[in-house]
């Protein structure tokens, strides 16, 4: 009976060992091998910062980059400082998420920090002061890209009943409809679950990549030379300024479309790594009236030369990249890529 007992005990432990061991190796293996050595290729031109998912953005002098999101910082009247796309649009009775794809004058709703709360801004109405909530994350919204990109579940903390009047009375002109809602991506999004065709063809998206409310990454950078090579096919009205294209990080001194080839970026404290092109849909056309281009501009010319080779044959423009290495970055800091 002791013999019996020994044996089971000495299987037991090797069960143990063999799965330790597995699980080490799993994170040997999953552990980034960041490049040790860089060349520059260009500088940041511009940064940008989105509170509101598909709302107006501001440029910025110094951004952080955390795991999650672009954040301000080195403010001086002690405001909280915002995260990139924390604060999405919901309707109350579905519960799905609306963006500029369904409300383009979603466009044109700032927000900006004041103390401890924010101020909701769009031209000809009152702008509205509310705080900000206490998390709860207890609510569970639905964004909803359609039978090609499929349905992703978001987490959010309501932001009340003033935002949400607010909100409804300048996208549908009545006083109910929509609701405001906040998070800091503490509860963690699951990528290759619910975009499973993107993982199978883009094998460098991993669950790491997601931003708090972002459509898929924390960080999206564009390369200004390919939005001069875009804006030299299309007439003067349909130039792109690159926000159209809603980046964090607009890169000077690369050509066009070399993008294409990287793989790691090094931008002043932060290193990051390509997870895969940004597919362009109908919220580039948007125009700066929040009314949509009826002719799909500048869409309809990218997807006429720069189209992915991937499962969705959407337009390219720019790059969505995950954070290795936290950190601030400046608008004039030098750009790198491995050599």
């Amino acid at each position: 009976m002791m013999a019996s007992n020994t044996f089971m005990f000495n299987l037991a432990g090797a069960i143990l060992t063999v799965v330790a061991g597995a699980f080490v190796l799993k994170k040997l293996l999953n552990k980034e091998r960041i490049p040790k050595q860089w060349r520059q290729v260009g500088v940041v031109k511009s940064l940008f910062i989105y509170p509101l998912k598909s709302g107006q953005g501001s440029k910025a002098k110094t951004l952080f980059v955390t795991q999650r999101a672009v954040k301000e910082t080195e403010k001086d009247n002690n405001s909280i400082e915002l995260l990139d796309r924390s604060f999405l649009i919901y309707m109350s009775k579905n519960f799905e998420v609306r963006t500029a794809r369904q409300l383009p004058k979603i466009t044109l709703i700032s927000i900006q920090a004041a103390g401890n709360g924010i101020i909701l801004t769009v031209p000809q109405k009152n702008d509205l002061y509310i705080s900000i909530p206490k998390l709860k994350n207890n609510i569970e919204v639905l964004l909803n890209w359609g039978s090609t990109f499929g349905k992703e579940p978001f987490t959010c903390t309501d932001c009340g009943d003033s935002a949400a009047t607010w909100l409804s009375q300048v996208l549908l002109n009545q006083d109910s409809g929509l609701r405001l809602g906040y998070g800091t991506g503490q509860r963690p999004r699951n990528l290759v679950r619910y975009h499973k065709k993107w993982a199978e063809h883009y094998t460098d998206m991993d669950n790491n990549l997601s931003g708090i409310f972002s459509d898929l990454a924390a960080v999206h950078v564009i390369n200004w030379a390919t939005v001069l090579d875009l804006n030299d096919q299309l007439n003067d009205d349909q130039k792109s300024n690159g926000l159209n294209f809603r980046p964090n990080i607009i890169i000077e001194g690369p050509s066009a479309f070399e993008e294409d080839q990287w793989r790691y970026l090094k931008v002043g404290q932060v290193e990051l790594k390509v997870g895969l092109e940004v597919l362009r849909c109908i919220e580039t056309t948007v125009m700066p009236n929040g009314e949509l281009n009826k002719e799909r501009e500048p869409m309809k010319t990218l997807e006429s030369y720069r189209k992915s080779k991937g499962p969705f044959g959407f337009g390219v423009m720019g790059i969505y990249l995950k954070v290795l290495k936290t950190g601030k970055i400046h608008e004039g800091d030098p750009v790198y890529v491995p050599v």
